[in-house]
C-alpha cells in the first residue's frame, strides 16, 4: 500500500491523449499539469520554498499507464540549500512505465549551495515495448557568487529495470572535501555533469537513438571546448550521453538535439521545453 506521505502521480491514455488521472502532492513537492501542445501529459515539478532544505525529504511515485505518454520536467533548477548540521535533502522517485508507454523525465541540473548534502535514488521499471528517457546532472554550485565545488556531498542513485533485467545500474558520488573534483580523470575545467539515458526495446527507443546520434555526431568535435560529449549504446536497449559543460549555457546544444528527438511525431510529437527557451 502506498504511504500517504508520499507524493504520487498517474497518467492513463484516454482516446487519443494522455491525461493525468491521480495526482498527489506532499509538501515541500508542488506538482503542476500545464496544457501540453501535444497529445502527451505535462508534469511539472516545483517547491513551496524555492529549494530543498536540510532535512527535506521528498518521495514521488510515478505511473506512466500502458500506451500512455508523460513529460516529467522541473519549473527551475532544483536549489538544494546548506546543511549546517550534515542532515542531507533527500528525494526518492520510483517510476513504473506499463506496456507502450513512453515517459520523458527531463529535470534541470541541480545546483548543491555550498556546505549542501544531497541524496536522490531513483527506480524505474519499464513494461513491454515501454520507452524512458531520463536526464540527470548538478552544477558546482553557484558560480556567481563564488561557489565551486562547495557541497559537502552529492549522491545519485538510478536503476532502470526492463522486463528482462536491469539494464542501467548507476551509481555516483561526489565528495570534494575528500577527492576534489577539479582534477584530470574527474571534472577537471568544467563544472556542469548532465548525463541522459534512454532505456527500452520498441520503435520510439530506435527512433530516439537514430535522431540523437545524428545530431550529436557533429558535436563532438576536438574544437567544442566548453562541452565534453560522449555517447554509446553499450547493450541493445540501452543509449547513454555523458557530458561535461563549463557552465548551464554551454549545454544548449546538448538540449537543441534532445528537444528536435522528443519533438518528433512518433516520441511526444511536440517540444515541452520551447516555452523555456
Amino acid at each position: 500500500m502506498m504511504s500517504s506521505f508520499h507524493s504520487r502521480i498517474e497518467v492513463i491514455r484516454n482516446g487519443a491523449r494522455s491525461v493525468l488521472s491521480a495526482c498527489r502532492s506532499v509538501a515541500p513537492l508542488k506538482l503542476l499539469n500545464p496544457a501540453a501542445q501535444g497529445d502527451y501529459c505535462a508534469v511539472v515539478l516545483s517547491s513551496y520554498g524555492g529549494g530543498m532544505v536540510e532535512g527535506d525529504a521528498t518521495t514521488l511515485c510515478v505511473r506512466c499507464g500502458e500506451g500512455a505518454a508523460l513529460y516529467l520536467g522541473t519549473q527551475a533548477f532544483t536549489k538544494v540549500y546548506k546543511s549546517p548540521n550534515s542532515i542531507p535533502c533527500k528525494q526518492i522517485i520510483s517510476g513504473e512505465v506499463e506496456a507502450g508507454g513512453l515517459a520523458v523525465v527531463l529535470p534541470d541540473p541541480v545546483v548543491p549551495y555550498s556546505r549542501s548534502v544531497f541524496e536522490q535514488a531513483q527506480t524505474w521499471h519499464l513494461g513491454a515495448n515501454a520507452c524512458l528517457v531520463l536526464a540527470d546532472g548538478h552544477t558546482a554550485g553557484r558560480m556567481a557568487f563564488g561557489e565551486c565545488f562547495g557541497y559537502t556531498s552529492y549522491r545519485s542513485d538510478i536503476t532502470v529495470h526492463t522486463p528482462e533485467r536491469p539494464v542501467l545500474v548507476e551509481r555516483y558520488y561526489s565528495e570534494p572535501g575528500t577527492l576534489s573534483p577539479i582534477h584530470t580523470g574527474a571534472f577537471g575545467a568544467y563544472n556542469v555533469v548532465f548525463n541522459i539515458f534512454v532505456a527500452g526495446n520498441s520503435a520510439r527507443f530506435s527512433c530516439l537513438v537514430e535522431s540523437l546520434s545524428q545530431s550529436l555526431t557533429p558535436l563532438l568535435k576536438p574544437s567544442q571546448d566548453s562541452l565534453l560529449l560522449s555517447f554509446a549504446s553499450p547493450r541493445p536497449d540501452l543509449f547513454m550521453i555523458r557530458s561535461l559543460a563549463q557552465n548551464v549555457e554551454c549545454l544548449h546544444p546538448l538540449y537543441k538535439a534532445l528537444r528536435s528527438a522528443i519533438a518528433h511525431p512518433n516520441i511526444l510529437g511536440a517540444d515541452p521545453l520551447a516555452r523555456k527557451y
